[in-house]
């Protein structure tokens, strides 16, 4: 087939409206048949690459008055409207055992970074971008997606659309794997007989209940997170720009994330029930745009770097299982405690309920989420911490 030499269309609106009708085609895809087990994500990550490589819109990587506003607007307000939901008092009804499971996760996480990176050194690929790479796995390993795309913000890895999307394309396999194996822990341990039997299976409760506060009128709903985010934004870009002013170099990001973690403890926030949507869609719009900046030519070639992405991530894997089960097994933590606390590291807080709902420990659920919460919030700091040890 031969391609024309400049792209379909070029100005500003067409080219939003297009990568709009693919976030919308790519979620509905992600909902149906194949689509649930690719993800949202990889899906509209491959729309965005075939829409610039078929010439309908221009490639992303050079930037332009339609790309430019997501990487610098959309991408760190969709940051700040997702951590909107992270409610640190809640954080006392995880209970103690989770908690710890948790922290011995993180730490694993944090040890197997090191030791992929002394193992599988990725400078004589990345260059300058390995050390960051580090950084941004250790904060989705932590967290989830949110901290590794802010770390990636941080530190403009978002512009290297190969290694973006190789890392995004690898994480979603190997996450995956993972958390078909935390599916298998608990009745792995049990079969060690340090455990005792299982603990009977406990039958749903009530959970957290809204305030019973009166909803919001729909267009406060969508305007007042919008409001907030425009601000956290305005405030983080002048305090950042001060700050270097100062010979402190501070990204801009980590004030949105501090900002947002503040402003989340507020009580009347939990009303804003669309901020998360609204910070979802914008990560989608995203990553059509980084699908946009794929050189399709230059993926094909990145065979090398996919291959050692993966060998990296199986090390953090085996690193974070090892001391999570490791201590786990010797502290006697409840194997299912175990399993969902790394699913929560690794896969997230909604991938920990799904485990939690599915061993039928419905007492686990709300603890299972509220420690997915806890990685959305430190993530980015472990991510922004780990890099200097790696560089």
């Amino acid at each position: 087939m031969i391609l024309p030499a400049s792209a379909l269309f070029t100005d500003t609106l067409s080219i939003v409206t297009i990568l709009m009708i693919a976030v919308v085609l790519s979620d509905w895809l992600a909902r149906r048949g194949i689509g649930r087990r690719i993800g949202a994500a990889v899906i509209v990550i491959a729309a965005g690459a075939a829409l610039t490589n078929l010439r309908i819109i221009p490639p992303a990587g050079g930037g332009g008055p339609a790309y430019d506003p997501i990487f610098a607007v959309v991408v760190p307000g969709s940051i700040f409207l997702i951590l909107l939901e992270v409610n640190l008092k809640a954080l006392r009804r995880a209970g103690a055992p989770m908690l710890g499971a948790f922290a011995l996760g993180a730490l694993g996480t944090c040890l197997g970074v090191l030791a992929a990176a002394r193992l599988v050194p990725m400078a004589p690929m990345l260059g300058a971008t390995a050390a960051p790479l580090g950084g941004m796995l250790t904060g989705t390993y932590i967290g989830g997606s949110v901290n590794f795309n802010a770390v990636a913000l941080g530190y403009g890895v978002l512009r290297d659309s190969t290694t973006y999307t190789t890392a995004v394309v690898v994480d979603n396999v190997m996450t995956d794997v993972w958390i078909l194996i935390t599916l298998i822990i608990p009745a792995i341990l049990y079969r060690t007989g340090r455990f005792g039997t299982p603990r009977p299976r406990v039958l749903a409760h009530e959970l957290a209940t809204p305030s019973g506060a009166a909803p919001l009128a729909p267009t406060l709903a969508l305007g007042i997170p919008l409001a907030l985010a425009g601000v956290a934004l305005t405030v983080s870009n002048a305090a950042a720009a001060a700050l270097a002013g100062q010979g402190i170099v501070v990204p801009s990001i980590l004030i949105v994330t501090t900002l947002a973690l503040l402003i989340a403890q507020v009580p009347a926030i939990e009303r804003l029930t669309l901020a998360n949507t609204l910070g979802l869609w914008g990560v989608f719009l995203f990553l059509a745009v980084v699908g946009a900046s794929a050189d399709l030519a230059a993926l094909a070639a990145s065979r090398a770097l996919g291959a050692a992405m993966f060998a990296y991530i199986g090390i953090i894997f085996v690193v974070h299982g090892i001391v999570l089960i490791g201590i786990g097994f010797w502290l006697r933590i409840e194997p299912e405690i175990i399993a969902i606390a790394s699913n929560a590291n690794i896969g997230g807080s909604a991938s920990a309920f799904v485990l939690a709902e599915t061993q039928q420990r419905h007492d686990l659920v709300l603890p299972a989420i509220l420690i997915g919460s806890l990685g959305n919030a430190i993530g980015t700091y472990a991510g922004f911490a780990i890099v200097p040890l790696l560089g």
